[in-house]
């Protein structure tokens, strides 16, 4: 029987082993910044805080590419081929794209 790699990106990964992403730290800059009273007191521990969210998004980026490196995972295709298929038709990697679904037809045909 076959072993199966999971295609995960970076934020599927995060999130299944419970990492901190980007949008963790986004989420922190933009509400320290919207409500952030104006005492050093506060001003220290946003700063601290940002700096750990910092270190630790590092960390899970760290932590996916040693997973793609370890073959635990694969990194998504960045786009699929019916999305290239939708570009210009000029274009070299639209008619390629166009050439392997239909490729793609005719062998699912062929199989049925």
């Amino acid at each position: 029987m076959a072993c199966v790699t999971p295609t995960q990106n970076i934020y599927e990964f995060a999130r299944l082993r419970g990492l901190v992403t980007d949008a963790d730290v986004q989420g922190h800059t933009h509400a320290g910044l919207r409500s952030a009273p104006q005492t050093k007191t506060y001003k220290r521990f946003y700063e601290r805080k940002l700096l750990e969210l910092l270190n630790a998004w590092g960390a899970t980026k760290k932590a996916y590419e040693a997973a793609i490196e370890a073959g635990e995972i694969l990194r998504p295709a960045r786009r699929t081929t019916e999305e290239i298929a939708q570009g210009h038709p000029d274009l070299a990697s639209t008619q390629a794209a166009l050439r392997i679904l239909a490729k793609r037809e005719a062998r699912k045909a062929g199989a049925a």
